[in-house]
C-alpha cells in the first residue's frame, strides 16, 4: 500500500492491522509503532527507487494494491501557466507515473493471485477537473485512465480494479498544512471511512463487488459510477 505514513493511507494500514490483514507499507517517511517487516521505503516521484522497491518484493506474494500516495503540488491553488516545471514534474511522477510502474512490475504477482485486487483512492478531479489544480488534476486524471486500461486488459476473473472517489473533504495532516491556522474542520470527515471501505473490499469472499468506479458516500454507501466504455 502506497502513502502509508499518514493520512488516509495510515488509517487503512492501522485499519488493515487491526483486522488481521498483513500488509505492508510503502512511503517515504516509515510510520510510527510499525514493523520492519511490514514497510518498505519509496519515494514515487523516483523512478530508480519504484523498479528498487519492486525488486525487494520478489519474494512475497501479492493479492492486492492499494493506491493512497499524492503530492497535490504547492499550498495555493493557481493557474497552470504559473505552475513551475519542477512541481508538475514532481506531482505527475509521484500521483501517476510512479504508480503506473509499481501497478506493471506488480501485475503477475496480482494475477497470480487471481482475482488480484488493485484499489486506487481516486479524486472528483480525475473525472471534472477544477481551476487551479491542473498538475494534480492531470496526474490523477492519469492513473485513473491508466487503471481502466489495466482492468480492460484483464479478465474480472484475474484481476479486479476499484477506483473510489469520495464525495466529501477529509480531515488528514496534509490538508490541515493547506488549510489557514483557524480554518472549521468540523464538516471534514474522518479517513477511517475510506478505510473501512477498503477493508470491506478486501475481506469480500466469494461476494467481491463488481469491478469499476465508485463514488463513496460519507455514510460508507458506495455508488457505481458509469464512465463512458465506447465512443
Amino acid at each position: 500500500m502506497t502513502g502509508a505514513s499518514q493520512g488516509i493511507g495510515k488509517a487503512i494500514l492501522c485499519n488493515l492491522a487491526r483486522t488481521r490483514h498483513f500488509a505492508i507499507g510503502l512511503s517515504r517517511r516509515k510510520p510510527e509503532d510499525l514493523d520492519d517487516s511490514m514497510w518498505r521505503g519509496l519515494d514515487l516521484a523516483k523512478i530508480a527507487d519504484v523498479i528498487r522497491c519492486t525488486s525487494t518484493l520478489e519474494s512475497t506474494p501479492v493479492r492486492a494494491l492499494v493506491l493512497c500516495a499524492v503530492d497535490y503540488g504547492v499550498g495555493q491553488r493557481h493557474p497552470a501557466a504559473t505552475t513551475s516545471a519542477e512541481e508538475w514534474q514532481r506531482v505527475i511522477n509521484t500521483n501517476c507515473v510512479g504508480h503506473c510502474i509499481l501497478v506493471s512490475r506488480l501485475l503477475p504477482k496480482l494475477v497470480a493471485n487471481s482475482p488480484g485486487i488493485i484499489i486506487n483512492l481516486s479524486s472528483d478531479v480525475a473525472l471534472l477537473p477544477g481551476a487551479g489544480r491542473s498538475a494534480y488534476a492531470a496526474s490523477k486524471a492519469g492513473l485513473h485512465a491508466m487503471l481502466r486500461a489495466v482492468a480492460a486488459e484483464n479478465s474480472a476473473d484475474s484481476l479486479r480494479v476499484y477506483q473510489l472517489v469520495p464525495t466529501f473533504q477529509l480531515d488528514t495532516e496534509g490538508i490541515r498544512r493547506r488549510r489557514p491556522a483557524d480554518f472549521d474542520f468540523s464538516s471534514y470527515a474522518d479517513p477511517a471511512i475510506i478505510a473501512e471501505a477498503v477493508n470491506k473490499i478486501l475481506s469480500a469472499q466469494g461476494s467481491l463487488p463488481v469491478p469499476g468506479t465508485y463514488l463513496l458516500r460519507r455514510d460508507g454507501t458506495l455508488d457505481p459510477h458509469h464512465e463512458t466504455t465506447q465512443i
